[in-house]
């Protein structure tokens, strides 16, 4: 393809505009200081510095006076002007492009074009976000290659690309582990109607805002090792819509092949909704699906394509604990189970079916149906391969880094989930619930009484 005139030039632009557009893109430089010259110049300079003092003082107070709204408010903006103009701004910016290969040469000039930094935004003091334009010729699966190593350059732990429209991309920066802190047990909501089913809390993300996961309309897969804090994910939901179990809108079913995490639920959970042997299971899957079976003739009698979570028509949720051991470890059952779980995953969605599933190996192997739940959560894992296989391909590469969460107490519950517009993984941590607080929902279940009303 010929090129344009204008490309065959061999000069490139002169230094003196190259300094007018950076000033034009960056009106601060120049209003900053016209503006206290113009003030010096009309008001004096003692008033001018009498101006000055005061807004200094009153941040201070205010810094002092109300931490909440300063961190809130103020905090971010300075925050985040700060480590633009003193980390992610002119030769710094150029250096880390340099050392990491992302940038681009004119054939014919020779001219070196870097991507340039639109804006900074710091919400919370350990996640930077970067609006990046990318240089001609970049595309965002560059920045996604050199992640890890952008990361050491920076000195950070963790860089993930988000793609935001053509030719733009966000860097998502974390600086150090946002979750330095344990999240309490939800509340449980005291009426029906204070639950939304669409948005259930189980914790919070890296931004500090709360995590809110759905019920109905899919399933979920949570994937972790030992100790990673699956169940507090599960009690948290539990917790998060107490008041339509109570009610009898929420129908729990459970499979505990530990015998000894949800053991208690098998108080709440009523006859033949309760399994801890792949015998047990098969069994209980069964009654699931010919539930389900039996709304989809109700349904199609009534001309209904979807429905209301109601009395006639109650969310029926099966919490399904160590899934590997019942169809993978024991052959016995596992076909049969397997078979049974990919009818209920397959065609639940509609009818209120929904499967929330734990498992420590979420490889093929162990799980044949994975690819069959919409939803997915990866909590700590053992292999750097096992974010792919949860959260879709090249999660890792995008910043989903599960294998290097270490093992320690203090790290349960955190993990990364995948935001579905974006499809950026996103850190989160789940409540812990503890064993009083379990103690606490079994004591809700029993006692009291609550409105049977439409959801």
């Amino acid at each position: 393809m010929a090129s344009k005139k204008t490309d065959r030039t061999t000069r490139t632009m002169g230094r003196e505009f190259k300094a007018a557009l950076w000033a034009a893109r960056h009106p601060g430089f120049l209003a900053a200081p016209a503006t206290v010259a113009a003030s010096i110049s009309e008001f004096g300079l003692t008033p001018a510095g009498y101006v000055a003092g005061g807004l200094a003082l009153g941040s201070l107070a205010w810094y002092r006076a109300h931490p909440g709204s300063f961190d809130a408010y103020a905090a971010p903006i300075l925050r985040a002007a700060r480590r633009r103009w003193f980390e992610y701004v002119g030769p710094r910016w150029e250096r880390l492009m340099d050392s990491c290969a992302l940038y681009t040469e004119h054939r014919r000039t020779g001219a070196t074009h870097y991507p340039r930094v639109l804006r900074v935004r710091a919400y919370s003091p350990s996640i930077d976000l970067i609006a990046v334009r990318l240089a001609r010729g970049q595309i965002p699966e560059d920045f996604e290659a050199k992640a890890s190593a952008m990361a050491h350059a920076l000195g950070v732990q963790r860089i993930a690309v988000q793609h935001t429209r053509p030719g733009r991309i966000t860097l998502i920066v974390q600086r150090n582990e946002p979750f330095t802190y344990v999240i309490p047990a939800p509340e449980m909501p005291s009426r029906v109607e204070d639950v939304d089913l669409s948005a259930v809390y189980v914790g919070e993300n890296e931004y500090g805002d709360d995590w809110c996961e759905p019920i109905i309309g899919g399933h979920c897969l949570t994937a972790g090792a030992t100790g990673s804090g699956k169940n507090s994910l599960a009690w948290a939901k539990l917790r998060s819509m107490a008041p339509l179990i109570r009610a009898g809108l929420v129908k729990l079913w459970v499979c505990d092949p530990k015998y000894l995490e949800f053991v208690t639920l098998q108080q709440i959970t009523g006859p033949g909704r309760y399994a801890n042997t792949p015998e047990a299971a098969f069994e209980l899957l069964s009654r699931f699906v010919a539930d389900m079976e039996e709304q989809q003739r109700r349904m199609q009698r009534a001309g209904l394509r979807s429905v209301k979570v109601s009395e006639e028509f109650p969310l029926n949720f099966l919490l399904f604990d160590e899934l590997g051991s019942m169809v993978a470890y024991n052959p016995e059952y596992a076909r049969e189970i397997t078979g049974m779980l990919a009818r209920a995953l397959s065609m639940g969605r509609t009818t209120g079916h929904v499967i929330d599933a734990y498992v420590q190996e979420p490889s093929k192997d162990v799980v044949e149906v994975r690819d069959l739940f919409p939803r997915r959560i990866c909590l700590r894992t053992t292999s750097p391969s096992h974010a792919d296989m949860v959260l879709g391909a090249d999660m890792r590469a995008r910043g989903a880094i599960a294998d290097e969460i270490p093992d320690l107490p203090e790290t349960a519950g955190i993990g990364y989930r995948v935001e579905k517009r974006s499809r950026t993984p996103e850190r989160v941590r789940a409540a812990y619930t503890s064993d009083a607080d379990c103690a606490e929902f079994m004591d809700y279940m029993r006692t009291g009484q609550t409105l049977r009303i439409v959801a």
